[in-house]
């Protein structure tokens, strides 16, 4: 099983109500079981919703800082959404785990979901996401798939 960010796959969860289909990335999977889902949904955040930022955390281990109390999520209103991005990456992992998933595509630049350590995407982003943290911790191994069509898989 091979988990997959639903925006990827056209599931319209995004923060700002859209998605960001990848066909490319459907036929890759195309045959294979796949689990597509959105942790930010799953954590019980709305679509649309305020984009989130992280605060006081360090690059390329945001996921884990946040985790681990030393840093927190806020959106544009201000609102601390840390408690929801964890609670979704959480259910994520469980169902992951359930599952079998070994691999995950996850969307890049996502504060749940992005995957960029060494902070090469030139769109920028967090460097590492928290299902990313999660997911990595569980020995998933996860691939970063930029939004767009030029991207990589």
């Amino acid at each position: 099983m091979i988990l997959v960010s639903a925006c990827l796959l056209g599931q319209r969860v995004r923060y700002d109500g859209r998605h960001c289909l990848r066909e490319d990335v459907r036929e890759l999977l195309a045959g294979e079981p796949v689990l597509a889902l959105c942790p930010e949904v799953l954590g019980g955040l709305g679509t649309p919703r305020p984009p989130a930022r992280f605060v006081g955390a360090c690059f390329g281990r945001e996921g884990l800082d946040l985790l681990g109390g030393q840093a927190r999520l806020v959106d544009d209103t201000g609102r601390d959404v840390s408690r929801a991005f964890a609670r979704g990456a959480r259910v994520v992992a469980g169902l992951c785990r359930q599952n079998g998933v070994r691999l995950a595509f996850l969307k890049d630049r996502s504060p749940s979901c992005g995957w960029d350590p060494q902070g090469v995407n030139p769109q920028g982003g967090p460097g590492q996401g928290v299902l990313a943290a999660l997911l990595q911790q569980m020995g998933v191994t996860v691939r970063e798939v930029r939004s767009s069509a030029r991207g990589q898989v």
